[in-house]
């Protein structure tokens, strides 16, 4: 593996003016700067970013804390991020925790330990008071209020009101909310609220149906959601808390063989592919530019001591069969 002193040889000049270029310090000649590049290039020289990093005190690189990487959420949030970051001149580590407080808290401190400037965080801890008292780098929280640190959401109680809206608008009096268990210091409980809210304003008489199972397990989310169909038998409509869960109800062969979509309206949540793909009505959350928001806003944070700001974003409702096949006032 070559070494700075291995470049300095090859390109006839002194380490100090390799490692000036390295860092872009100093004035240098461009010829220099050509020879010096064309020699790194022949040797496939690879500066030591975490030397480079201790001797700046700054190492362009922002940690990511995802809960998951394969679902459409999450993947296009890390998608905005990273080109975000690129075109600020930041490169990005990406750690995955699951849903695993423990993982999670050892995800930060990994970041930390590689001296990364900053850290976008899609928290799912519910003790949010892990991250009091950490003064070593900035913070943005993704998707989540945390207190003390800076914020990039979505406004997810009016899109409980865009959801009960366009449900009633399709005739709906007894809408059920299918979900599973929201934790109340999750923004997305908002859109609960928000739902209920309005369903209520509008002379409507809501439901619920709790899906207790996993997302990514689609057989039980059915079963679930049929078991607990017969504890509501004046539902007329459904508002689905999220796309993926959604599309594994709908797409399960005994809730088609139910004819559900034929029979009630229908919204989601989050205005992914799968709702296009399905023909449902979503209610869609501004993901890239969620993204680039929160990378924006820590970038901002590390170059500039920017103050924290809570940054929220609008919904939007895409209308599709789902509601529009239904449409009645």
């Amino acid at each position: 593996m070559a070494t700075i002193k291995d470049v300095a040889k090859h390109a006839g000049v002194s380490i100090a003016t390799v490692s000036r270029i390295i860092n872009n310090r100093g004035a240098i000649s461009e010829k220099t700067r050509q020879k010096v590049s064309a020699s790194m290039d022949a040797l496939n020289y690879q500066p030591n970013e975490m030397a480079r990093a201790l001797q700046k005190q700054k190492s362009n690189i922002i940690g990511l804390i995802v809960p998951l990487i394969q679902y459409e959420f999450f993947s296009t949030l890390i998608e905005a991020i990273e080109e975000t970051c690129h075109q600020r001149g930041y490169k990005l580590m990406l750690c995955r925790a699951g849903a695993n407080g423990d993982r999670e808290k050892e995800m930060v401190s990994l970041l930390e330990g590689n001296k990364v400037d900053g850290i976008l965080l899609c928290s799912r801890v519910g003790d949010a008071g892990i991250y009091a008292g950490r003064t070593t780098m900035p913070i943005v929280s993704i998707d989540r209020d945390l207190e003390g640190f800076s914020s990039v959401t979505s406004d997810n109680y009016q899109g409980g009101v865009l959801a009960a809206k366009n449900l009633y608008g399709a005739g709906c009096a007894h809408p059920v909310l299918v979900g599973n268990k929201t934790p109340d210091y999750m923004p997305m409980n908002k859109r609960n609220i928000g739902f209920f809210d309005t369903c209520h304003a509008l002379g409507m008489e809501p439901g619920h149906i709790s899906v207790s199972a996993p997302v990514d397990d689609p057989d039980t989310v059915a079963a679930h959601f049929l078991r607990d169909l017969a504890l509501c038998p004046a539902a007329d409509g459904f508002f689905i808390a999220s796309d993926a869960l959604a599309a594994n109800i709908v797409s399960d062969p005994r809730v088609r063989a139910a004819r559900i979509m034929e029979r009630f309206p229908l919204v989601s949540y989050d205005g992914l592919e799968a709702s296009r793909w399905l023909s449902i009505s979503s209610v869609a959350q501004p993901i890239r530019e969620m993204g680039a928001a929160a990378a924006l806003q820590l970038i901002r944070e590390i170059d500039e001591h920017a103050p924290h700001a809570q940054i929220v974003l609008p919904v939007s409702f895409i209308e599709r069969e789902s509601t529009r096949n239904y449409k009645k006032r």
